[in-house]
């Protein structure tokens, strides 16, 4: 009966991991959408103005590159602690007393939330840092 609880509990929380990946690749999908629909049209070939088109992929190019290297260096993390998480899920079996597995669930749950709340702030924190760029960088062709 224990087990069956256990494994509930990691049930739910594998689930709301999974809801929680899926709704991060959601809002990638819609960023990079959103992104191709306000992509500058472009107009016939001019010295000036391809010098710009040059000038702002170079910059686009380089703010991706960086953004790509932020967003992995995100998912490094968001990994290690999941094999974190995994491990102390594994080692609350180690529990000599109700009280003792008790504590340790709510550690484990405290220390999901708290990862789940900090990989939602990287992510709106990139999101932002990725509009704010767009802008910069279409400002700057406009000009």
């Amino acid at each position: 009966m224990t087990t069956d609880t256990v494994a509930n509990v990691y049930d739910d929380v594998f689930k709301n991991f999974r809801m929680a990946a899926e709704s991060s690749l959601k809002m990638q999908q819609e960023m990079l959408r959103q992104w191709g629909v306000m992509w500058p049209g472009f107009p016939t070939p001019q010295a000036a103005w391809m010098e710009k088109v040059r000038d702002f992929q170079h910059q686009w190019v380089a703010t991706v590159s960086d953004l790509a290297r932020k967003h992995r260096d995100a998912l490094d993390r968001q990994y290690q602690a999941g094999l974190e998480s995994l491990e102390e899920a594994l080692r609350m079996t180690e529990s000599s007393n109700p009280e003792e597995l008790r504590a340790r669930t709510e550690q484990l749950f405290r220390k999901t939330f708290e990862c789940m709340r900090e990989i939602s702030e990287t992510q709106m924190n990139e999101f932002q840092e990725a509009v704010n760029k767009w802008s910069e960088l279409t400002t700057k062709v406009g000009k």
